[in-house]
């Protein structure tokens, strides 16, 4: 572990917390409303406490515990002056390595005080760990001192970091006292990515959105709406051949999740509440009706899926370095390449010919898609729609290429219920949407973390 190890992997001291910073801001119910650091970390700590990524900010969290009361007891907590000093020796180590320390989410997303608290339980474990094995002041500590040191004290401290075992709003005991789930969901939004922040944000408004629309309708979530979800869930698992000989416990552990704690996300009560939406607006005969109306269209973005298997070729009008063939360049070469399908497996050439990235590592296997999709271009569904399973098409134009189209596999058509169950599932992402959409987020402008104190 060298100096810089701090800025890598921060630790979170308890401070008082200043006024709740707006993150962004919505309209719901005629009103303006904001959306708090508070929100996003109570919205992040318990979608991800079970997460690899939450449990390694717990394990954390116990640790800044274990040091800060060893240090306490011992008197080894540094003075601001010799925190200042060693956040301003390691800023010098990162600009000399030409990285900015501000471009580091957990300094970028920190208040001056917060991080330099960060720093001083650093310090404090060092001293700790010194004088336990004796070691001169100016002596290095490496990592795997200080892990050692943290491994003996955990053997010492009753530490329970298992959700159920603890109290609601609890992250982590450690000896009597527990780490609030707070303090877990602010270290994960101080050490979370811009992206992953904004996900989080869009998140708590989405959900917000979501109750409020859905007690205006009179829908609410039952303890038997939560057994049938739980119940379809594991139903699915046991369809689907990727999962063969897995249980869905199993399935669950492995994401560090359990079918109670499941019961307990926001987004699978979300989900179920969406779907009891969509089925309280969209009723079966209102569904059958616009099926009558116009089937085939039903069919093309709700109907059976073709299995699509690709060889692509880069080409343009005016051939560049970049893309060395034109048009009627890759038309002849793609006519050799569909001659090689008659003697060689399809997969093999598409590994070796094929420019289509996202497919080629796959022997050319696209997925499944309907008629109507985003995915590919048209002209590809048209071609796959119009032969039937293990044919391969002509040459296909595309506006950036040419390509060769398997229908690699095809699903039969949809009974009338399946459909209308479809369809129904179709608007309830436009109704996830809309209800997105109305809310109007305004993300608040960044603040440099040193004004935030």
């Amino acid at each position: 572990m060298n100096a810089l190890t701090p800025l890598l992997f921060p630790l979170l001291a308890a401070l008082p917390q200043g006024p709740d910073e707006a993150l962004a801001t919505y309209q719901l119910d005629g009103k303006t409303l904001p959306v708090t650091r508070t929100d996003v970390a109570l919205e992040m700590a318990f979608h991800l406490r079970r997460r690899d990524r939450g449990q390694q900010a717990v394990e954390q969290l116990v640790a800044v515990a274990i040091t800060r009361k060893a240090a306490e007891d011992r008197k080894l907590m540094p003075s601001e002056a010799d925190v200042r000093a060693f956040w301003n020796d390691l800023q010098a180590q990162l600009r000399a390595a030409g990285r900015r320390p501000e471009d580091i989410p957990a300094v970028r997303n920190t208040g001056e005080a917060q991080w330099l608290a960060d720093l001083a339980v650093q310090l404090a474990q060092k001293r700790v760990v010194r004088q336990e094995l004796g070691l001169k002041s100016d002596e290095e500590v490496s990592g795997d001192m200080l892990n050692l040191w943290l491994q003996e004290q955990r053997k010492q401290t009753l530490v329970v970091t298992d959700p159920d075992l603890l109290p609601a709003g609890s992250a982590a005991r450690v000896g009597s006292a527990d780490i609030p789930l707070i303090d877990l969901g602010a270290l994960l939004l101080r050490t979370a990515e811009d992206e992953e922040r904004d996900r989080f944000v869009k998140q708590v408004v989405y959900l917000a959105a979501l109750e409020s629309t859905a007690r205006k309708d009179g829908v609410q979530v039952t303890a038997a709406d939560l057994d049938a979800a739980v119940k379809k869930h594991k139903d699915d698992a046991a369809k689907d051949p990727r999962y063969s000989g897995v249980t869905y416990e199993n399935l669950l552990k492995a994401e560090g999740l359990s079918a109670q704690s499941i019961r307990d996300l926001r987004v699978f009560r979300g989900q179920i509440l969406l779907d009891k939406l969509a089925r309280a607006r969209c009723r079966d005969e209102d569904l059958a009706a616009e099926i009558a109306k116009d089937r085939q269209s039903a069919l093309d973005r709700h109907g059976p899926r073709r299995r699509l298997g690709l060889i692509y070729l880069r080409a343009i009008d005016t051939p560049n370095p970049l893309v060395p063939r034109d048009f009627a360049a890759a038309e002849r070469e793609m006519a050799t390449v569909r001659e090689r399908l008659q003697k060689e497996a399809f997969d093999v050439v598409a590994r070796i010919a094929s420019e289509h990235n996202a497919s080629k590592q796959q022997g050319g296997d696209a997925g499944w898609h309907r008629r109507r999709s985003e995915r590919l271009p048209e002209a590809i569904l048209a071609a796959a729609f119009a032969q039937p399973a293990g044919a391969v098409s002509a040459p296909v134009r595309l506006p950036d290429g040419v390509a060769l189209v398997k229908t690699l596999d095809v699903e039969p058509d949809p009974d009338d219920a399946t459909l209308r169950q479809r369809l129904r599932e179709g608007k309830a992402k436009e109704f996830q949407q809309q209800i997105f959409d109305a809310c109007k987020l305004t993300m608040a402008k960044a603040q440099p973390a040193e004004g935030r104190k």
